[in-house]
């Protein structure tokens, strides 16, 4: 540990000399995409979203592969590229894998200008991808996810968070890239 000034501290990591490297990174992290929030019944999670807090519905995505039967909401104004999609998820059979509703955090979704290269260069690196490769997303982007945790071959995994790392669109990747 290092204690910046006795007032607080940070954790250190010896990282490769790669990964210290901002310019030889071949994909930029844009924003924040998306959270999914898991519980085995989303109608309590509906009620204090949309109700509550007034955020918007906009679509629902089952999927028996999955184990998931998720409501899709919109934070933000539709088509901003600082919008956030919030996904609120159960389980179709809570005793099947994946268990959409554990973690109740169950994962934050991040936008990658180069998804192909981004996976390329993280497992290049020692990320630890979850099974399944770049495949369509419930909201139709392609989509990968890093394991929540690293393990021998593959050290470096979400800290114990699933993210999700999904492709921009070229109209999003313009207006944050200015």
């Amino acid at each position: 540990m290092i204690y910046d000034q006795g007032l607080r501290h940070r954790d250190t990591l010896s990282l490769p000399r790669s990964l210290a490297s901002h310019s030889s990174r071949p994909f930029k992290v844009l924003g924040l995409q998306q959270i999914a929030i898991g519980s085995l019944d989303k109608s309590s999670l509906s009620n204090l979203w949309c109700n509550i807090f007034g955020v918007q519905r906009t679509g629902n995505y089952k999927s028996e592969k999955e184990n998931v039967d998720e409501d899709i909401l919109l934070l933000g104004k539709s088509g901003s590229p600082y919008s956030v999609e919030v996904d609120l998820m159960m389980p179709i059979d809570a005793e099947k894998s994946p268990k959409v509703h554990i973690p109740s955090l169950n994962h934050i979704g991040l936008w990658v200008d180069d998804l192909p290269e981004a996976v390329k260069w993280m497992e290049s690196n020692g990320v630890r991808f979850t099974p399944g490769g770049i495949r369509k997303g419930a909201a139709g982007h392609d989509v990968t996810f890093i394991h929540p945790k690293g393990n021998e071959s593959s050290p470096i995994g979400g800290g114990g968070v699933l993210i999700e790392l999904v492709q921009a669109p070229k109209e999003i990747i313009s207006i944050i890239l200015r």
